[in-house]
């Protein structure tokens, strides 16, 4: 750990020294639970220990009154902003994607001891470490990033393992992963004035690194957004299946609530060519979603959908979730950061 990483964030030197941290409100803004040094085998987390001890902020951050302005936020530049296609849904879905981009700025910005940081062996090492995908999957995405433009390659010295070859990511590949950290913190800025201050910080490359490390440490020791929202697994495990469900909760939106409550029309044909995903494809999850009690579907050919109760909740605390790993990152980044208020109504 550099001496640039202590001074910015004590939070950080404790992470990188083995202590476990609990860190206060009044010292990080928002209140991390416990945290695992960032060490090349994170010490697994208890899930349900994490969901218990993440709960009351969660539930405190919705309670906030421009939460459903966040959500919506994001929401809106989720969908805008798509990028799936078949081919891609074939190797991992929405969310496998996300994680493994992650990955790949992860594993650049923390070289080994060797000063080895994106390469395929490593990338392949993190992906079957936490179970993101398998060996041959991780292989793909790397050729379909360095065909996107994404990563390129460095040459390889004499003799070197070709596993090891190192690879960059590209600038194009660092914007487009920026601008997706600058929805969420504009979204999560709604609602806490934290955000607001990583999003000053966002061009900065070391801000960047600190909570690419503590997100990737998070997510090592066993941690999943989903643990918070189960009930978004049938949506998130399916091609497309979370952007179908943001898109068709978008369009039922009328006075500015999110997710909205009265039944949705539902264009099944038009969210299947939006994500490149079949009408059947669409239909099956809307019907496997109403027989586990998610979704509510009209009678007859109107095609009226209801997002019912569970499902509203779960979309709540699924933005609440990592909107407070998000903050949490930024926290652990910023030198001394003031109290966020995190899920705290103004006076």
């Amino acid at each position: 750990m550099s001496d640039l990483d202590r001074r910015r964030s004590p939070a950080l030197a404790a992470l990188d020294d083995g202590h476990h941290i609990a860190a206060s409100r009044d010292a990080y803004g928002t209140v991390p639970w416990r945290s695992e040094a960032d060490t090349s085998s994170p010490a697994p987390l208890d899930p349900v220990a994490a969901v218990a001890a993440m709960a009351p902020r969660i539930a405190a951050m919705r309670a906030h009154p421009a939460f459903s302005k966040a959500m919506l936020s994001w929401a809106d530049n989720l969908v805008g902003h798509y990028d799936g296609n078949r081919l891609l849904n074939r190797l991992l879905n929405d969310r496998e994607r996300a994680m493994f981009a992650l990955m790949a700025l992860y594993l650049n910005a923390t070289p080994d001891e060797t000063g080895a940081g994106l390469t395929a062996g490593r990338i392949i090492g993190l992906c079957t470490e936490t179970g993101l995908c398998s060996r041959g999957r991780a292989k793909a995405m790397l050729v379909l990033m360095r065909w996107a433009g994404y990563v390129d390659v460095k040459p390889a010295l004499p003799g070197a393992d070709k596993r090891q070859r190192p690879l960059v990511p590209t600038a194009l590949f660092i914007s487009h992963q920026t601008e997706r950290w600058r929805a969420i913190f504009a979204a999560a800025s709604h609602v806490d004035p934290l955000a607001g201050v990583a999003l000053a910080r966002l061009d900065d490359q070391d801000f960047r690194r600190i909570v690419l490390r503590y997100l990737l440490t998070r997510f090592r020791s066993g941690e999943r957004v989903l643990d918070h929202a189960p009930a978004l697994t049938l949506f998130a495990a399916r091609d497309g299946g979370l952007m179908v469900l943001l898109a068709l909760a978008l369009s039922g939106v009328r006075d500015g609530t999110f997710p909205p409550e009265d039944t949705i029309m539902s264009p099944v044909a038009s969210l299947g060519r939006r994500f490149h995903v079949s009408r059947a494809h669409v239909l099956k999850l809307l019907r496997d979603a109403e027989a586990a009690g998610l979704v509510e579907r009209a009678a007859g050919a109107s095609g009226g959908v209801r997002l019912l109760p569970p499902l509203r909740s779960a979309i709540a605390d699924f933005f609440a979730a990592v909107f407070l790993l998000f903050l949490e990152g930024a926290a652990a980044a910023l030198p001394q950061p003031a109290s966020s208020g995190a899920g705290q109504p103004p006076a």
